[in-house]
């Protein structure tokens, strides 16, 4: 079954930039499960397998804010079991106002999500053989103009994130 997720998808320009972090990572040795090109994104809010899809599109349909840029800032880490080195934006006040106002969004219309706090990061690699944040970091920028639904699928032993 699909797991739903509200997410910020980013150009391919922007993506490339992820990568190449992605890259000197693996140069300087941490090994684990990179985030595959296509499915590189920022979750808002996370809904998981048991959804209302007609109740989530209300929500995000009502969400209004004003397009914005995003500008890539540094690397860190959630000292979680597993762990995730992540790159962080610089423009934090204005995408957790996009995040807060989307889980009031789907507060109203009845729709659970995953209430952890929100902290804006784009996952790189997930369960990293070693710490590494010192890598320069391009201070790259994307505009953001619209969020989505998104789906996650195993597909082929494959993990597929697609726009629902």
């Amino acid at each position: 079954m699909a797991r739903i997720f509200i997410a910020i998808r980013f150009d391919d320009e922007f993506k490339q930039e992820l990568v190449g972090l992605q890259n000197a990572l693996k140069n300087r040795g941490v090994e684990g499960n990179y985030c595959p090109y296509g499915n590189l994104h920022m979750t808002l809010a996370f809904i998981g397998e048991k959804y209302d899809l007609p109740e989530i599109r209300k929500a995000v349909y009502e969400v209004a804010f004003e397009p914005f840029t995003i500008t890539l800032e540094n690397l860190g880490m959630f000292p979680t079991k597993a762990g995730v080195i992540w790159c962080g934006i610089k423009e934090q006040e204005q995408t957790t106002t996009l995040a807060d106002r989307l889980r009031d969004s789907l507060t109203a219309h009845g729709v659970l999500y995953n209430t952890q706090r929100f902290v804006p990061h784009i996952s790189l690699v997930q369960h990293p053989s070693r710490i590494v944040t010192d890598i320069e970091v391009p201070k790259v920028s994307t505009r953001i103009e619209r969020i989505y639904v998104m789906k996650s699928e195993r597909i082929n032993g494959e993990l597929i994130y697609s726009e629902v």
